[in-house]
This record gives structure tokens, sequence and C-alpha cells, in this order.
């Protein structure tokens, strides 16, 4: 059975964004440690974006590891949303597969908010519900141009043209569950790639064709 859930307000802004991290959803509240964006401690995000910052998580529960979390956004310079706004459910299930997004958040007043933002990171690209697969889906429906990326998979980059042009990361899921087969070091080099390289100008790389309504899947 499929049951409606709308979204908590979690959004932190960022003074002086580089980078917005998108997921699709939080887990269902059953499966939360604390209330913020990837709330279940299996979850390797926090941990992957605290080694980017060379510190250690030493809150795992309660509002302190939302402060926790919220300072190595700051640190980082880094923005975290989801990208539904309500779903349905299918379950208690946290597989993208089994949720359906039926609105979405405001992702368009985020970045025209933050005009020190270079690049949008998207965790998961595999299946129509994937983060990967509501992105291009909210830039469709919005009617933002952007490229494609040549191979949909861990690493590939596209560009979506908001205002100005933003470069798009794909990168895997930090869920156990949904990429079980992807290690830690493996996430730590996707994520510490992407971060780093927003403070870089990008120079001659191959540029895609743009397109404009079209889902890339």
């Amino acid at each position: 059975m499929k049951t409606r859930e709308s979204h908590p307000d979690w959004y932190c802004p960022v003074p002086g964004m580089r980078a917005l991290i998108l997921g699709t959803f939080p887990p269902h509240k059953e499966k939360r440690h604390y209330e913020f964006y990837y709330p279940n401690n299996q979850n390797r995000f926090w941990k992957v974006m605290a080694e980017i910052a060379n510190t250690k998580l030493s809150q795992n529960k309660g509002p302190q590891a939302v402060e926790e979390r919220k300072r190595l956004m700051t640190q980082l310079k880094v923005g975290v949303q989801n990208i539904g706004k309500t779903i349905l459910r299918d379950g208690v299930s946290s597989a993208d597969n089994h949720i359906e997004i039926t609105e979405s958040q405001d992702i368009l007043g985020i970045i025209n908010e933050n005009d020190s933002l270079q690049a949008i990171l998207l965790t998961g690209y595999s299946g129509k519900t994937s983060t990967y697969g509501a992105f291009v889906k909210y830039l469709t429906k919005n009617q933002v141009q952007h490229s494609q990326p040549e191979k949909v998979r861990a690493g590939s980059k596209f560009t979506a043209q908001f205002k100005r042009p933003i470069t798009c990361i794909i990168g895997n899921s930090t869920s156990m569950a949904a990429a079980r087969g992807v290690s830690f070091e493996s996430l730590l080099k996707q994520f510490k790639s992407a971060i780093s390289d927003i403070e870089r100008p990008t120079v001659g790389r191959k540029r895609s064709n743009t397109v404009t309504g079209t889902d890339s899947e």
C-alpha cells in the first residue's frame, strides 16, 4: 500500500555555497536516527563528507547530530537538498524504485539564491526514480536546457543552463542497500574529486549537444 509523505523542513542555507548535493527523499521515519538529510547511520554520506573535511563525526542521534552535520556543510560550503517535496511510498521502503515523487522542491530557487554555486552533485543514477532521473525530469518540466552525458555513470558530467551554466556531476548512491558493491574508498574519491573540481575552471572539456525538454533516459 502506498502512503503519501511530505518532506520535513530541513533545508539549511550555506553562505558561499559552491556545490549543491541532491538526493531523492529521506528514508521512512522509522529508519531515521535524527531529523536531517541522510538520517540513517548506515548511510555513508556523512562519513564521506567528514573525511573530506578531515574531521570525525562524534554525534549520531538527536539535535546534536543535526548541528554537527550543519557545521560540516558550512565548512565545505556544500548545500544539501532532496528533489522530492511530496511522495507516494510503497510501505516503509527507502529504495528509490518504491518512491514516486508527486511534487518537487524549489531547486531553481536554491540555485538562483546562490550566485557562488558552481556544481550540482547527483547521488544515484540507476532507474527512473533515481536522483539523476528525477533531476532530468525536473529540468525538463521547468524548461531548463541541458546537455546529455555521453554515458550515465558515476563521474559523468553534463551542463544545465540556468541563469548561468552549472556543471552537474553524477555519483553513486551512498546507501549501503542501493550501492552495496561500491566501496567507501570509491565514494570518497568520487565526492572529493567533485567537490575539489568545482574550485577549478573547466578548460578544454568536450561539451555535449544541448537539448530542451527531453528526458535523457
